[in-house]
């Protein structure tokens, strides 16, 4: 049964949208690109601004590979209750860069990933949503995602 259209696909940013989160390791910030992927990067702006991402703990953290973190219950298997469609785009990704996390196709929701390395197996099989900026390497699993500040570019 195909899913319904995402509600976001009204509310796409017309710009890039600058997320910066705090955390134990300083200002971790995220660059959502609606180019590849516009109804992924609404859902995130929209996760943020009503607070979801507060409090939530990063969950996954495989040096030179990736830090994770969208779960509510810290585990890895749960997200904001909505999923997204796949908006996958044959683009690299490079260090830094963001994706939405996947348990399968069309099942993304919350989670992000930021990549800590060139990671070519990615490339093409999950959502591009931008690049981030900070000490992504030093987070371990367990910490927690404080307050989002929300700015357009």
């Amino acid at each position: 049964m195909p899913l319904p259209a995402a509600p976001e696909i009204d509310l796409p940013p017309p710009h890039t949208t600058k997320i910066t989160f705090a955390s134990y390791v300083g200002p971790l910030t995220i660059h959502l690109d609606p180019i590849l992927a516009p109804i992924a990067t609404a859902r995130i702006v929209a996760l943020a601004q009503s607070g979801f991402f507060h409090g939530i703990l990063v969950h996954r953290v495989v040096p030179g590979f990736v830090a994770q973190f969208g779960d509510p219950e810290g585990d890895g298997f749960g997200g904001s209750g909505k999923l997204l469609r796949c908006e996958t785009a044959p683009v690299p990704f490079n260090a830094f860069d963001v994706g939405i996390a996947l348990a399968g196709r069309d099942t993304g929701s919350s989670q992000l990933f930021v990549t800590l390395s060139r990671t070519p197996h990615l490339d093409g099989e999950y959502t591009h949503i931008g690049h981030a900026e900070g000490k992504w390497g030093e987070l371990v699993e367990g910490d927690a995602i404080g307050d989002a500040k929300i700015e357009d570019e």
